[in-house]
């Protein structure tokens, strides 16, 4: 398929505006036939919402129109592709659209519900659900339930400071909520409502959503006047949303009553991409993207999942065992001995230079390079030959030093034996993590490196 051409000057006017762009040659890339290509990544107009991919946020998602291009351009129709850091699903959906199965892999429970709704098309009407009729019954039910003083009590057992993240009155609201939802029947309404729960557990929270670490909450002077209205937001939340599920729905079936799939399209799996539990040479193409960084220090997917993971009921050890096992979560003992066998020159040469003053901190970003590493490696092990791993990563930075994630990424997977094909680059127009934040600048570029197994 050919690559989207756009003119010198649509491009140049697009740019014209961005003050810190570096130089344009860095936007002219190569296609797979050799010629040269200007194309737009950034797709700043575009609509990053559309069918399920608005269902719920998620820190740093890739987009819906990066994930399809690359679908397109770089995997077979009725190929296999694997994302083993699914997050929000949005490889997973954009295949299903693509005719490709797909398989998902995170090791967040809640990545793994978040995709599996966003992929999984519903007939409502077969089904007998009816989002409005479910809502005016969990509505006349919740006004006696508070004239009479029948509110559930926060469960406070869910999270040792859970009145420290929601008001009481929202706690009880989210809480009256959950219960209503574990009499549903259907497990696929179960798990849409859980979806849309989790999103209004997150909106009702106490969150300071300026901060990236999500583990601050709003300052006095605005939590004293926060009081959020949980139904409110909940029943507009699922109105959008089986409105979202039954538009993919529609599309879904469209598309597949022509291509009549004859394997499940789509399976997501809590699973660690270390340890990819596949066969040697079974995808024919992996899109993906990984965590730049480690949880401490970059987006805390582990931290921002949490709240709503409690509120699930999904059990505590497995939760801290979520954050242990993401990528670095083990903090490196002897940093000089592992920094001398550091398969990417990058990494090793920003890091000795930051040792010299702060080893500490390397001590605490080092071990997700390895991980990043073995990931890598399994990545290559798992893909048929000539397939390619596309792989979206943002820049990051080390004690206010930035360290190019591309160059990384190129390093490391020479090392596991890829070959580098061509990377592109994209400015983010938008994101849900604040630009600046306490801690200093978020991310504002990511880079699209594709990767071929020879």
């Amino acid at each position: 398929m050919r690559p989207e051409i756009l003119k010198i000057g649509e491009v140049l006017k697009s740019l014209s505006n961005t003050k810190d762009i570096k130089p344009l040659k860095r936007h002219v890339q190569t296609t797979l036939v050799g010629g040269e290509a200007i194309e737009d990544w950034s797709f700043i107009k575009a609509n990053t919402s559309y069918l399920t991919h608005g269902l719920h946020e998620y820190p740093a998602r890739m987009i819906p129109q990066i994930a399809k291009r690359l679908i397109l351009r770089y995997s077979p129709e009725n190929g296999k592709i694997l994302d083993p850091f699914c997050g929000s699903g949005t490889t997973l959906v954009e295949a299903r659209l693509a005719c490709r199965y797909s398989i998902g892999v995170d090791i967040n429970p809640l990545a793994v519900l978040l995709t599996k709704v966003k992929a999984t098309p519903i007939d409502f009407k077969d089904i007998e659900f009816d989002a409005t009729e479910f809502m005016k019954k969990l509505e006349v039910n919740y006004i006696h339930a508070k004239k009479t003083g029948r509110l559930p009590a926060p469960p406070l057992y869910i999270h040792r400071n859970l009145l420290h993240w929601f008001k009481e009155s929202v706690a009880r609201d989210l809480e009256f909520i959950y219960q209503k939802i574990n009499e549903v029947e259907n497990q696929d309404i179960i798990d849409l409502l859980k979806v849309v729960f989790s999103d209004t557990v997150f909106r009702t929270s106490n969150i300071d959503h300026r901060s990236s670490r999500f583990i601050r909450i709003l300052p006095k002077e605005k939590l004293s006047s926060y009081n959020p209205n949980v139904l409110n937001y909940f029943r507009k939340k699922l109105i959008d949303s089986v409105q979202k599920v039954a538009r993919f729905t529609r599309e879904v079936k469209r598309i597949e009553s022509r291509w009549k799939p004859k394997l499940p399209v789509v399976k997501t799996i809590r699973d660690d991409a270390r340890k990819l539990p596949f066969k040697n040479d079974e995808f024919d193409a992996i899109i993906t993207s990984p965590p730049y960084g480690e949880e401490k220090n970059t987006v805390a997917y582990c931290r921002w999942a949490k709240l709503a993971l409690a509120w699930l009921r999904i059990n505590s050890k497995l939760i801290r065992e979520t954050e242990k096992l993401s990528l670095g979560g083990s903090i490196s003992v002897d940093v000089y001995k592992q920094l001398d066998v550091m398969p990417s020159p990058t990494v090793k040469n920003l890091l000795k230079e930051i040792a010299e003053k702060d080893a500490q901190r390397v001590k605490d970003a080092l071990p997700f390079f390895f991980d990043y590493s073995r990931c890598l490696k399994e990545m290559y092990r798992v893909l048929k030959p000539g397939g390619y791993c596309c792989i979206v990563i943002g820049d990051r930075s080390i004690r206010r030093r930035l360290l190019d994630m591309e160059k990384v990424t190129v390093e490391l997977a020479e090392d596991a034996n890829f070959t580098h094909k061509e990377s592109f680059f994209r400015r983010i127009p938008q994101k849900m993590i604040p630009w600046t934040t306490p801690t200093g600048k978020t991310i504002s570029r990511e880079s699209i490196i594709i990767l071929v197994k020879k």
